[in-house]
């Protein structure tokens, strides 16, 4: 059985942080995120989620509060607690949830919570308990294609050729992949896998399973929660971009870092 998930948190690395280990869950699919818990509301009573992965400590109504509103809900999905507040797992454990998860945790200890969550949904007599499963790498057989030196992509129907310069990061959102310039957001027809492989490694860098970073383009880097990194970037917005702990060797690598 495939669990789907919501994530509510109103910090983006946290969300994509925490999107980023589920991943190593083929039976967790994240289907939606909210920023708030009053758009969590609305997500929920447009489809029915089997898990909520839910911080605490939002703007306007709180975790607990949210979960007080979906009381007598049916289905009633099951709800996980990630917060960095130890003194609310009192009330959060009245209100019956799986578990609460407190930032920074360990892989090890999502792999418990996920199996929690096979049990409470009735699923446990066909799941490993083990820990977390192998990720798969889905990237073996890729055949190799020429380098890239500009990105074709395409804004209001017209196609533009985008110097690699120009290129702060790249993201995908959906099915959709884009390239972040200075101002824009513009479509590309290219997966991140492909991307890695035709830029340059010198040049950009695959911080995440969802971005692929021109180091060149780096403002700051800063260590974030559970061994993570934050990379704030030089587009106008100066764009946040999360570096996984599992690339964060190669990061030091890059930028000469102790």
């Amino acid at each position: 059985m495939v669990l789907k998930a919501l994530i509510v948190d109103d910090e983006y690395p946290a969300r994509m942080e925490l999107r980023y280990q589920l991943e190593n869950f083929p039976d967790v699919e994240i289907i939606g995120e909210a920023t708030n818990a009053r758009e969590a509301l609305r997500l929920i009573n447009a489809l029915d989620y089997d898990v909520i992965f839910l911080d605490v400590q939002m703007p306007g109504m709180t975790g607990v509060e949210l979960v007080k509103q979906l009381k007598g809900r049916e289905p009633m999905p099951k709800v996980v607690f990630v917060t960095a507040y130890e003194n609310y797992a009192v009330p959060a454990f009245e209100l019956r949830a799986v578990d609460y998860l407190l930032k920074p945790f360990e892989s090890q200890r999502l792999a418990e919570t996920v199996q929690r969550l096979r049990e409470a949904v009735g699923g446990s007599e066909s799941e490993p308990t083990g820990g977390a499963p192998a990720k798969p790498s889905g990237d073996e057989q890729a055949r190799r294609q020429p380098a890239l030196s500009f990105l074709m992509a395409e804004k209001d129907e017209r196609q533009i050729p985008v110097p690699l310069a120009d290129v702060v990061f790249i993201f995908s959102e959906g099915y959709n992949v884009f390239a972040q310039t200075h101002s824009d957001r513009l479509l590309v027809r290219y997966t991140l896998q492909e991307l890695t492989e035709r830029l340059p490694p010198e040049q950009f860098f695959r911080s995440h399973r969802s971005y692929l970073v021109n180091i060149f383009q780096v403002k700051e880097i800063s260590p974030y929660f559970n061994g993570a990194y934050i990379l704030k970037m030089k587009d106008k917005d100066h764009s946040e971009v999360i570096v996984s702990r599992s690339n964060v060797k190669r990061m030091k690598e890059l930028f000469s870092m102790s």
